[in-house]
């Protein structure tokens, strides 16, 4: 069960930093794609690193 839950919290982690790639992206100038959809991948990538990292800890917590 350790595994499962290193593997999620490394989901999450991987999910959080393509977020902060993208949203340093969108601060360069001249850039393609459009600050409009990196702000969307951020966005999404964000938000499945929060779930994961949610569903991470809920797991270790039922665990103890």
């Amino acid at each position: 069960m350790k595994g499962i839950i290193t593997v999620i919290f490394f989901l999450a982690a991987l999910l959080l930093a393509g977020m902060l790639h993208y949203v340093a992206s969108q601060r360069r100038p001249g850039i393609y794609p459009p600050k409009k959809i990196l702000k969307q991948r951020a966005m999404t990538l964000g938000g499945a690193g929060f779930i994961c990292l949610v569903i991470g800890v809920l797991i270790a917590l039922s665990i103890k």
